[in-house]
């Protein structure tokens, strides 16, 4: 298999990953928003810290599954992850916060990136 076919294969996991985590964490959330009484705003902080690790684990995977360039995967991963965040939340504006939380995403992607080539990636022994 070619590189940007492993690349693309890991970039494609990873945004897989990430996607089925929200779906599960939405419907969690929701959940407990209908039968507790606990308020939207209250759950802003879970919600910040759920995509974080959500985004790491996807970028994690993604890296894992192309077992190279995971500085690459991660990169990708990342952009499109801020690129969406930026398209779903955008207002006509961009606030420092937004702006903060997005690079925090990049970054965090970009390290679950590279974790994942070298956690799960190819050995010495398999080149």
């Amino acid at each position: 298999m070619t590189t940007w076919v492993q690349i693309g294969k890991g970039i494609t996991y990873g945004i897989v990953v990430i996607a089925s985590s929200i779906l599960s964490i939405s419907i969690v959330i929701a959940t407990l928003l209908a039968f507790t009484s606990l308020k939207e705003l209250e759950m802003a902080t879970w919600l910040n810290g759920a995509m974080f690790v959500v985004v790491l684990a996807g970028a994690i995977v993604g890296g894992a599954v192309s077992k190279k360039k995971g500085l690459l995967v991660g990169a990708a991963i990342g952009l499109l992850m801020v690129g969406l965040s930026l398209y779903l939340t955008a207002q006509g504006t961009l606030w420092t916060s937004s702006l903060i939380q997005g690079s925090l995403t990049f970054f965090i992607a970009i390290v679950g990136g590279v974790a994942g080539v070298n956690l799960f990636g190819e050995t010495r022994e398999d080149t």
